[in-house]
């Protein structure tokens, strides 16, 4: 870790430590080379509330200079590949898929559609060949096992007591744990029309202005970090209900690395442990402000990492107001959703249940008054293991507090609200755009901006007043009408001169309500706003 968050982690986190994948193998290289043909095959319930079991075909080529094991199971040496599904809709980007079942690879073609293939037996994948899996191939439950058999870091599974040799049902002891396969054709073909295929509910698909992306990935023991960005494509998809079942088609074209990426808007970074266990990736989308609020809405993925994730933890301004945080997973138990504090100078989410685990994605969100600021989050690893218990993501955090509230107004009913507006909505030196807004005025009336270079607060009456700690000492800064829904914008554009660099002004608004206000029965006080002035200010106060 090169830079060190005084935040989130103690500073021996940071010291530096250096593993190794253990069974890593520069000589493998495989890539996803094409994924096409999803295909809802199968469906339980009644539409709109049903569940399908999808599928879709998938081409991977052999890009390194050694053959890649490509035995069957029970053999353990073989490729994994996983599916996720994902929707991006009102500006939030969430997987709708289950954490699926994981197909098992069993033989190896000797195609070319790579470049010149030097044929094998089947056993393994030869250089330069490609082997394709079709969608029914793929979407077969004799091929499909737990995702948590799997060691996604190391690409290692052990097929002793496996979902392989215990059958399904499971067939008993001795025969469930003796590494001989126990599921049978029959049993696979038992298992329905959605059995172990990848989740989808029609509820999930059924959404006017959602957009669809599918990806896949194969996992390859003995691949290092360094070459496993190309395993992971994404395309897009359509969605149409023919009255009988989903008519699925891609669109575009393929993208590799995370399906991430294809968030419109957003940023996405990753990290690894280090080089011992695998990357997480963090996409954030920050919109706003909107009444003096952002809002923070992030996407983590996990790809391969084998510990999982317990823990996500986002810095932020002490003094920075957090309204309406919330979660998502991949499940429908809200029993197992992770639990948000805000506190210690961040915001964090954590579980002891329900981890991040590989090739999966959660969500979190939130609004802050705080603007983004580029720092690094972190992820606490779940479960015990070698390597650092925290991993940091650069990512954007509520970290740029410019504009701090000070405390509530005065009124009868809802004081009024006080923020700062423009682009951007903080006041840099030269910012012509620069302006003071305040909301739940009553329409049409006087609303007075006013001042003070003093901070403190003292009280009229019943009301607060953040204008200096005695009277007096305020000024009036602007005068404005508010329109017919209580909006009152005051314009404060801000001169380019150096003088004003790290000047502090509190500032209040008094606006009109005939018989309703605190203040003298006919006026009331909005909130109180600090407002730091200047363009070379530390992110926090």
């Amino acid at each position: 870790m090169k830079r060190r968050l005084s935040l989130l982690l103690p500073a021996f986190l940071c010291a530096s430590v250096s593993f190794a994948q253990a069974n890593k193998d520069d000589a493998i290289d495989l890539s996803l080379a094409s994924i096409t043909d999803i295909t809802a095959l199968g469906r339980t319930g009644t539409f709109p509330s049903g569940m399908n079991g999808v599928a879709f075909e998938t081409t991977c080529c052999n890009e390194g200079t050694k053959q890649i094991n490509w035995h069957a199971a029970m053999q353990s040496d073989h490729p994994y590949i996983v599916f996720i599904v994902a929707r991006e809709l009102n500006g939030r980007f969430e997987q709708i898929s289950d954490w699926s079942y994981v197909k098992h690879g069993f033989f190896a073609l000797s195609n070319s559609l790579c470049s010149t293939c030097s044929p094998t037996d089947g056993s393994m994948l030869g250089l330069g060949c490609s082997d394709t899996y079709g969608t029914g191939n793929n979407g077969d439950n004799y091929w499909l096992g737990p995702p948590e058999e799997i060691d996604p870091w190391l690409g290692q599974w052990n097929p002793v007591c496996s979902h392989f040799d215990r059958g399904e049902p499971d067939v008993g002891p001795p025969n469930n744990c003796n590494g001989v396969r126990s599921l049978t054709g029959t049993m696979a073909g038992n298992l329905g029309p959605v059995g172990h295929r990848i989740h989808i509910k029609d509820a999930d698909l059924n959404v006017a202005g959602a957009t669809l992306w599918f990806q896949g990935m194969y996992v390859i023991e003995t691949e290092g970090d360094r070459v496993r960005n190309d395993n992971m494509a994404s395309r897009k998809f359509t969605a149409a209900w023919n009255g009988t079942r989903w008519n699925l088609n891609e669109t575009g074209a393929q993208t590799f690395g995370s399906v991430l990426s294809r968030w419109s808007g957003a940023s996405v970074n990753s990290a690894a442990n280090g080089v011992d266990d695998g990357r997480l990736y963090v996409a954030v989308k920050v919109t706003g402000p909107v009444d003096g609020f952002y809002h923070y809405e992030y996407a983590v993925q996990n790809r391969d990492n084998s510990r999982g994730v317990n823990a996500f933890r986002i810095p932020m301004c002490s003094g920075a107001r957090v309204q309406n945080l919330a979660f998502g997973d991949n499940d429908d138990d809200a029993g197992n959703d992770w639990s948000a504090s805000v506190a210690g100078g961040e915001i964090a989410w954590s579980t002891g249940t329900n981890a991040l685990k590989w090739n999966s994605i959660y969500n979190f969100s939130f609004n802050s008054d705080a603007a983004p600021v580029s720092t690094q989050l972190a992820l606490d690893e779940a479960a015990p293991g070698p390597g650092l218990p925290t991993v940091l993501v650069t990512s954007s955090a509520p970290a740029g507090l410019f504009n701090m509230f000070l405390g509530a107004g005065c009124a009868n009913d809802v004081p009024p609200t006080l923020f700062a507006s423009g682009s951007p909505a903080r006041a840099a030196l030269g910012n012509a755009s620069f302006a003071i807004e305040s909301t739940g005025n009553d329409g049409l009336q006087p609303n007075v901006l006013k001042y003070s270079l003093t901070l403190g607060s003292h009280t009229l009456g019943a009301c607060t007043l953040y204008l200096g700690p005695t009277p007096g000492g305020s000024f009036v800064a602007s005068s404005v009408r508010s329109d017919v829904n209580g909006r009152a914008v005051h314009a404060a554009p801000v001169p380019n001169d150096l003088a004003l660099e790290g000047v502090i002004v509190s500032m209040q608004a008094v606006g009109r309500d005939p018989g309703n206000g605190t203040l003298f029965g006919n006026f009331e006080m909005s909130d109180g706003l600090e407002v730091r002035i200047g363009s070379a200010l530390s992110d926090c106060p």
